[in-house]
């Protein structure tokens, strides 16, 4: 934890941001000020001031009140959402003086407030005294943090004992550490009541050896509190003698080091044990496995089994991180009881687990602990009252037969649950030496996607969107495709999620966001000047602190208005954590883009959070679509179509194929549609033939 938080950025101090409408004012401001001896750079309204506040990083604003696009208001509290280490000064300059408009002023995060007609003589002082304020305030906000942490660290407590009076006196904190109430004539006696029987002829011994001239004292005991409670306490001393030799004082010091001592005593058991689920972890399975090889029985059958959840990324997605971990540990508490005594279950790390099973009496009684085994697992969980059904993929090695060390053991058990998940999981499968030759391969394709994006393999492809009441061209929603020059075209389905697993999609998110600016650039430079582009955000680019600086950095490279760029999260993504992902949204909403949430329906949202986010679409997932031919279907459309309606929403419909679909959705108003049968993913220069063909400039 740092003692105090300051911005990345270098704050010039002198360095003021105007925002003002008004040519005049603006003018006058920047005159004044630059005569003053500040920097000046201004801009026109909310939304280019914001812009211009991300980039140079003023030490103080001056805010109009009434500004179009985006009012000083907005803007201030896009300011607030997006730097939260420290309080920029920002005046508000209104010609409103009552008290709503004010108190709206500082509702939405402003420092002060200045009156039109404006007191030039005034405002540069007014200016010189915000700063100083604000330069105070930070260095009080620093000191502040510095205190607070090292009086949580501290814990500590100062004692004195005078020997002739036997009374103890010292700081409240000491004789809290020690239990006892902080009180007038306590007695040495009294003041260690509560030091626990086994340990008090420790500190008794101490004292006894300071009699005999020893001028310090340290000794750690245990001190049992009225709660019950148990705290482990370190205490230092130092000893004065009177003329005659004997003690007439000691100065001690007491602090609480409990948590070390928790510490030290679960260190063993914690390098060894696996945090949320307490089994054992990946290197005591290993620690383990390599013990029970040396002794192993070659007369017995004994197994490596790997297994881990199918689709598990989906579910923690859609439940939550609180209630993917509560699966976790529902799991590791199964398998603790489907297995043998004498077999070894352990958590390698996230979703994945290992069994050593030991010592089976042949091959039909292994096959049984693992058909048990199995079956038993694939049964309901429940979690925080839902009832959830999954399935796993399962490698087993055989000890002797497929490795005879524990590392080679693992990698071939690891193979055959790679080959499990690809053959569609809920299943295992026993190691076989071909299986080797696909996971080189699956590796080969990992290392060439690395390269992908230099070699100019990634491509952008581009499907309609179309306005649902003209069936005209409404926009497209950008597509990432891999063309590899062996392989062929690989499935998006292959390549993401190595991309969001080794990072790479961040990489491939900012290329597609790039692209497709540039691409609907050229839209609207041939006519089609009405045309959006919707470009999906990834996990890792939505968690990035860098996401609005980045976005913001895209858009000013080019002459594509940010209203015509639809950011896409999906539901599940956005609902993981909705206070803090409202707040990312604010900020990029901010800039003048769209929003929107993708495959919605298919997640957890709540209807409060839902109102809560400043998003301006919802996309229906395109299982709905699928399923609309039924009364049920129909009655889930019609129901998020009524609540986006409610709330002011647009509505995407995706995996339009029939006529159907068309209208049913025409007769509900659904606002914008999107499938196969309005036109596939295609290269950018098909897509302009597209538009072209439209006819609709």
């Amino acid at each position: 934890m740092p003692l105090s938080e300051t911005s990345s950025k270098q704050i010039d101090p002198s360095l003021i941001l105007v925002v003002e409408d008004d040519d005049t004012t603006r003018l006058t401001l920047n005159k004044v000020l630059t005569k003053s001896g500040f920097k000046v750079i201004d801009a026109k309204n909310g939304q280019e001031g914001f812009s211009k506040f991300i980039n140079e990083s003023p030490c103080l604003i001056l805010m109009d009140v009434m500004m179009p696009i985006m009012d000083g208001y907005a803007a201030t509290e896009a300011i607030r959402n997006y730097e939260k280490s420290r309080a920029v000064p920002i005046l508000m300059l209104t010609s409103q003086d009552d008290m709503g408009s004010i108190d709206h002023a500082f509702t939405s995060g402003a420092t002060d407030f200045i009156t039109k007609p404006i007191n030039w003589s005034l405002l540069s002082q007014r200016v010189k005294y915000a700063i100083n304020s604000s330069l105070i305030e930070d260095q009080l906000r620093a000191s502040q943090s510095q205190l607070m942490y090292a009086q949580k660290l501290a814990k500590l407590g100062y004692w004195e004992w005078d020997a002739k009076a036997d009374q103890v006196t010292g700081t409240s904190s000491a004789f809290e550490l020690f239990g006892i109430p902080n009180q007038a004539d306590v007695t040495l006696e009294q003041f260690f009541s509560n030091i626990i029987p086994k340990d008090l002829p420790l500190i008794q011994q101490a004292i006894a050896d300071a009699s005999q001239g020893y001028n310090d004292i340290q000794v750690s005991f245990r001190v049992l509190h009225h709660d019950s409670s148990l705290s482990h306490v370190d205490c230092l001393g130092e000893v004065s003698f009177d003329e005659h030799g004997d003690i007439s004082k000691i100065t001690g010091s007491a602090q609480d080091i409990s948590r070390l001592h928790k510490a030290e005593t679960l260190i063993d058991y914690q390098s060894s044990h696996d945090k949320l689920t307490d089994l054992a972890n990946r290197s005591f399975f290993n620690k383990n496995l390599m013990n029970f090889i040396k002794e192993t029985n070659p007369d017995k059958y004994s197994a490596t089994v790997i297994l881990d959840i199918d689709r598990f990324k989906k579910i923690n997605d859609n439940l939550g991180q609180e209630n993917g971990d509560a699966l976790l540990r529902t799991v590791a508490q199964r398998l603790k009881k489907v297995t043998r005594e004498d077999d070894f279950v352990a958590r390698l790390g996230s979703d994945e687990f290992a069994i050593l099973i030991k010592n089976a009496e042949d091959a039909q009684e292994l096959n049984l602990s693992l058909s048990r085994i199995f079956h038993d697992i694939s049964k309901a969980y429940n979690v925080k009252d839902q009832e959830l059904f999954i399935t796993f993929s399962i490698g087993i090695s055989i000890i002797n037969q497929d490795g005879d060390q524990a590392s080679e053991l693992i990698a071939h058990a690891n193979i055959a649950r790679s080959q499990a998940k690809l053959n569609g999981g809920n299943q295992f499968l026993f190691y076989q030496a071909e299986m080797n030759a696909e996971s080189k391969e699956q590796l080969m394709l990992e290392n060439d996607l690395r390269k992908a994006l230099d070699r100019n393999e990634i491509e952008v492809y581009y499907q309609p969107q179309i306005d649902g009441h003209s069936l005209k061209p409404y926009g497209a929603e950008a597509l990432v495709r891999w063309k590899h020059p062996t392989e062929g075209t690989i499935s998006p389905g292959v390549f993401i999620p190595m991309a969001e697993s080794n990072g790479m999609i961040v990489n491939i998110g900012r290329f597609v966001l790039e692209n497709a600016i540039k691409e609907a650039e050229n839209w609207h430079a041939n006519g089609f000047d009405e045309m959006r582009i919707a470009v999906n955000l990834s996990g890792r680019q939505f968690s990035s602190s860098n996401l609005i600086k980045e976005v913001q950095e895209v858009l000013q490279n080019t002459t594509l208005p940010a209203k015509y760029l639809d950011l896409e999260i999906t539901e599940s993504l956005a609902m993981s954590n909705a206070d803090h992902n409202i707040s990312i949204l604010k900020g990029l909403k901010a800039m003048g883009v769209s929003l929107s949430i993708d495959d919605f329906g298919t997640g957890y949202s709540s209807l409060a959070y839902l109102h809560s986010f400043p998003i301006d679409a919802i996309k229906i997932d395109r299982s709905f679509i699928d399923n609309l031919e039924s009364q049920e279907g129909q009655a889930i459309v019609r129901t998020i179509l009524a609540m986006a309606d409610s709330l002011s929403l647009k509505v995407v419909a995706e995996g339009i194929e029939e006529e159907f679909h068309v209208s049913f959705l025409q007769n509900k108003n659904c606002d914008i549609f999107q499938g196969f049968m309005f036109g596939k993913p295609m290269p950018a220069d098909e897509f302009q033939q597209y538009l072209k063909s439209q006819k609709t400039p």
